[in-house]
């Protein structure tokens, strides 16, 4: 089976982003995968209304263009296309996901505060990490909707994760995607427990999740100036589980 793995991330990026990207690169040659990193060309693949619409909202952008190039992956003759976030860190370089599914997201295990301020945990899928097969009928579908949800939206209200996260969850809970639980991710509130070693956070956390992380993206976008070791948060999150 030919496996390729494709990633994108800017130039302009802190250099923790960097140590996420060479963890999945490496990931990708112990499988035997192919990988393939996008620089920032990545969002000439946009259709021009597309790009003009959105411009300068950068996760929007990304949403449809790498479908777009996972599109093109299968087009050129590989079984099953592989995305992660730049911000993804794998965990295990020996951890191989199953890729019997024709598609598959990761899914979260979301630790977080509720409004009277006590921890809660919320299931859900998340595109950081995704698969497709050639004969999966949901990429060209997430196209379509991704499109036509944009073309019909008003400028002035366009949600962040409109296309995104939150797209992907309205459909699971209709059509009930395959999920990936060791493809995970670190809230912001997970991940402030696990550096300041909050074993009561951490805990919790730990009876709820379904799988031991394999790989975790780190929600590079929720982040205010925060630098990561991601050397250290592995051995941390390995600690752990």
């Amino acid at each position: 089976m030919k496996v390729r793995v494709v990633q994108s991330a800017s130039d302009d990026r802190p250099l923790w982003i960097d140590d996420c990207l060479y963890s999945v690169e490496a990931w990708a040659a112990t499988n035997q995968f192919e990988y393939r990193f996008l620089d920032d060309h990545f969002f000439e693949i946009l259709p021009h209304w597309y790009r003009q619409k959105v411009a300068g909202r950068g996760p929007i952008l990304a949403d449809l263009a790498r479908l777009l190039h996972l599109k093109a992956a299968l087009e050129e003759g590989v079984d099953r296309v592989l995305w992660c976030d730049a911000d993804t860190l794998l965990l295990d370089q020996q951890w191989r996901p199953s890729l019997t599914p024709h598609t598959c997201f990761g899914e979260e295990c979301w630790l977080q505060y509720d409004k009277t301020g006590r921890l809660e945990v919320r299931w859900q899928p998340h595109n950081a990490f995704m698969f497709f097969s050639q004969t999966s009928p949901v990429l060209d579908f997430l196209r379509y909707a991704t499109e036509s949800i944009i073309r019909r939206a008003d400028p002035a209200h366009i949600a962040p994760q409109m296309v995104g996260p939150k797209l992907l969850k309205a459909l699971h809970s209709i059509v009930d995607f395959d999920l990936e639980p060791s493809a995970g991710a670190v809230s912001p509130v997970l991940l402030d427990a696990l550096l300041r070693a909050d074993s009561r956070v951490v805990d919790v956390f730990r009876r709820r999740v379904k799988s031991p992380p394999k790989l975790v993206n780190l929600c590079a976008s929720l982040l205010v100036d925060k630098a990561i070791d991601v050397h250290e948060l592995r051995r941390i999150i390995g600690a752990q589980f």
